[in-house]
């Protein structure tokens, strides 16, 4: 469950696309400690996933990987697409474009 803190940091609308499971999502809005974001890919409330944020790099114009490990806190069903709120419980930048970046090490 978040804490009060949690759910009161400061939200940033925005669509940056994401990588999930097999598929693809986009984000609404994200957090110093959450997102928000919808997909096609059906996860389940209480899943642990791997998300990764493809993010511009502003000097060298090239993606930039933020790689996240992030709990399911919400699922909500919207005609042909899912929308999905995750509580992020680790992060790494990985500026180099390394897919083989893990969370776990």
């Amino acid at each position: 469950m978040k804490t009060f803190a949690e759910r009161n940091s400061v939200r940033f609308k925005g669509e940056i696309p994401l990588e999930i499971k097999q598929g693809m999502g986009i984000t609404r809005d994200f957090s110093a400690c959450g997102l928000y974001f919808f997909t096609d890919q059906q996860v389940s409330l209480g899943e642990s996933l791997e998300l990764v944020m493809l993010l511009e790099h502003q000097n060298q114009g090239q993606k930039v990987r933020l790689r996240c490990q992030a709990d399911v806190v919400r699922v909500e069903h919207e005609a042909d697409r899912f929308g999905i709120a995750v509580a992020i419980t680790k992060h790494l930048v990985d500026a180099a474009g390394d897919a083989a970046a893990s969370l776990t090490v």
